[in-house]
C-alpha cells in the first residue's frame, strides 16, 4: 500500500473527454435570422453577395445535402467546407483558407447564447493530466472548436483532440474512439471516456470497449449499455476515477 501523500501514477491508462456539454456549458441558436443578416452584410465586404434569407436557406440545405449523400452510418459535416462552397458559389473571386475560417468563426460567434467552462474542470483536469494520458473526443467543428478551447484555456490539457468534422463521421461511431486510443497507445481496458450524451458517448465508448462515466444525465440503462459511474459536479470525479481505474 502506498504511503500517505504519495501520488499513484497511472500513465499507462487514459482518460478521454467529450467537450460540449461535458467540459463546456454551451447553448447556440443557428435559427436566429439576425445571424444571417449580419453575416450577409459582412460577406458583401468580401464580394460575396447573398441575401440573409438565401444564406440561411443555403446553409441548411448544404448541411442536409452532405448528410444525405454521405455513406457513413453517422455522417458529420465540415462547416468550413460548407462556407467555402457558399463563398465560391455566390462570390466573385477565390477565397483563401484564412478568409473562409474567419467567416466560419464569425458565424459561430453570432450563434452563441451561452459559453463557459463548467465549474471545477480546471483543477480536475490538472490533476488528471498528472496521473493519466488524456485526449478529447468530440462531435465538433474544428474550424471554431480549436479557437474555442484556446479561449477557455482547455487546449493545454490535451495534446490530442479528435474532432468529428476532421473525419466525416461522428459518435457513436467506434472509429473515433479507436483513433484516440491509438494516438495515446492505450488499450480499451485501460481507457475511460467521460461524456454527457448516452446515445453518442455511452454507446460509442462501450462498443469500443472503454469504461464510461456519465456527466449530468440520469444514470440508467440505455439500449443495453450502462455507465460505470455517474456524477453531477466535478468535485465528485476523482473519487469515481479511483474506483474504476
Amino acid at each position: 500500500m502506498p504511503e500517505m501523500g504519495v501520488k499513484i501514477l497511472t500513465k499507462n491508462k487514459a482518460v478521454f473527454f467529450d467537450l460540449y456539454g461535458t467540459l463546456i456549458n454551451i447553448r447556440t441558436d443557428e435559427g436566429d435570422v439576425s445571424i444571417y443578416e449580419v453575416l450577409s452584410r459582412y460577406l458583401s465586404y468580401h464580394s460575396v453577395f447573398i441575401s440573409p434569407d438565401v444564406l440561411k436557406k443555403t446553409y441548411f440545405e448544404k448541411v442536409q445535402q452532405h448528410i444525405s449523400q454521405s455513406k457513413e452510418p453517422f455522417p458529420e459535416v465540415d462547416v468550413y467546407k460548407i462556407f467555402f462552397n457558399i463563398m465560391h458559389t455566390f462570390g466573385k473571386g477565390k477565397y483563401p483558407q484564412k478568409t473562409v475560417i474567419d467567416i466560419s468563426m464569425l458565424f459561430r460567434s453570432l450563434t452563441i447564447r451561452r459559453f463557459e467552462a463548467f465549474e471545477g474542470i480546471y483543477d480536475n483536469l490538472a490533476e488528471i493530466c498528472d496521473r493519466y494520458k488524456t485526449a478529447l473526443i468530440s462531435d465538433a467543428q474544428w474550424v471554431f472548436t480549436e479557437p474555442e478551447i484556446r479561449i477557455l484555456g482547455i487546449d493545454r490539457f490535451f495534446k490530442y483532440q479528435i474532432f468529428s468534422s476532421r473525419y466525416g463521421f461522428k459518435k457513436p461511431d467506434e472509429r473515433l474512439f479507436n483513433i484516440a486510443m491509438k494516438k495515446l497507445d492505450v488499450k480499451p481496458k485501460d481507457s475511460i471516456y467521460i461524456g454527457d450524451n448516452p446515445a453518442r458517448d455511452l454507446i460509442g465508448a462501450k462498443k469500443a470497449g472503454m469504461k464510461f462515466l456519465l456527466f449530468r444525465t440520469s444514470c440508467k440503462n440505455y439500449n443495453g449499455f450502462e455507465a460505470d459511474g455517474c456524477f453531477n459536479e466535478y468535485h465528485e470525479l476523482q473519487s469515481l476515477l479511483s474506483q474504476i481505474v
